[in-house]
């Protein structure tokens, strides 16, 4: 192939990477206690955080502190530690997944776009899990509806293959395709999620309803909202056939990040609710 032959020359310039848009100093409060504490906040999104302190909190402490949005308004973001965690780099203190109080609808519009807009440049807000969403809870339903996936072989000198993938569930689905997959092959994936399944989602923006996650009440529209882009490591476990007796591919998702939890476990909650509304 022409693309192999030679060698050629590189630049030995060094670039730094971009920095993090992330690990924001932060001072929060505990619910009824004046003194301020210094933290760091990780990860932020509508309905949760990830912060960083040396103090050890117990799951269910409510805390407080002010974010500021790139346009200079500050918001007062309230919650409850969610779980504990070791820091990642091993050094001295906790990690927190924090649960976010509702705000109100102006300040969380705001909040959700800042999230996305951040999630998009950040280099560590997808690989931050604030556990506020359960995936073992879909671990055990298969949405059988097709959707389309793109794939290759995990090189980045190869192209991406087309393929059409069924029976998702928290940390698996089924792929077919044309090229034979070897057991344990690295693939990474492409795909967006079908915004069809949205439309059980009936009703007025601002009503409250239960989460995908039976944890917190949240606006239908963000239970609407259309999917994104998502882009996951994953790995072809066995030949098999899927929910309508195809031949298919058992593909394990890895490293499913914040994003593509949240993204699933919404789809996944869809489908349970279509399916309900039709029993009924």
């Amino acid at each position: 192939m022409a693309w192999l032959s030679g060698k050629p020359k590189l630049e030995t310039k060094t670039v730094e990477p971009p920095k993090p848009v992330f690990d924001v100093p932060v001072k929060f409060r505990l619910r009824g206690v004046s003194e301020p504490i210094q933290g760091t906040l990780l990860h932020i999104a509508l309905g949760g955080a990830r912060l960083r302190s040396w103090l050890r909190m117990e799951r269910g402490t409510a805390i407080e502190f002010d974010w500021r949005l790139s346009d200079g308004k500050a918001l007062k973001i309230s919650g409850v530690v969610a779980a504990q965690y070791a820091p990642r780099n091993g050094g001295v203190g906790f990690e927190y997944a924090i649960a976010l109080e509702e705000l109100p609808e102006s300040e969380g519009d705001a909040l959700a776009k800042e999230a996305a807009m951040l999630q998009r440049r950040s280099l560590s807000a997808r690989s931050y899990d604030t556990s506020l969403i359960d995936i073992s809870q879909f671990t055990g339903y298969r949405v059988p509806e097709d959707f389309e996936v793109s794939y290759r072989i995990d090189d980045p000198r190869m192209s991406l293959m087309a393929a059409v993938a069924c029976d998702l569930t928290g940390n698996a689905l089924r792929m077919r395709c044309e090229e034979q997959l070897k057991v344990n092959q690295q693939l990474a994936l492409t795909f967006r999620l079908p915004d069809a399944m949205l439309v059980v989602h009936q009703g007025r923006d601002d009503e409250l309803v239960v989460g995908p996650f039976g944890y917190r009440r949240v606006p239908r529209k963000y239970l609407r909202r259309p999917f994104v882009e998502l882009k996951l490591r994953a790995r072809v476990v066995a030949a098999v056939t899927d929910s309508l007796r195809r031949p298919a591919y058992e593909i394990e998702l890895l490293e499913v990040d914040g994003l593509a939890r949240e993204e699933i476990a919404r789809y996944i909650h869809a489908s349970q609710l279509s399916r309900l509304k039709k029993r009924g």
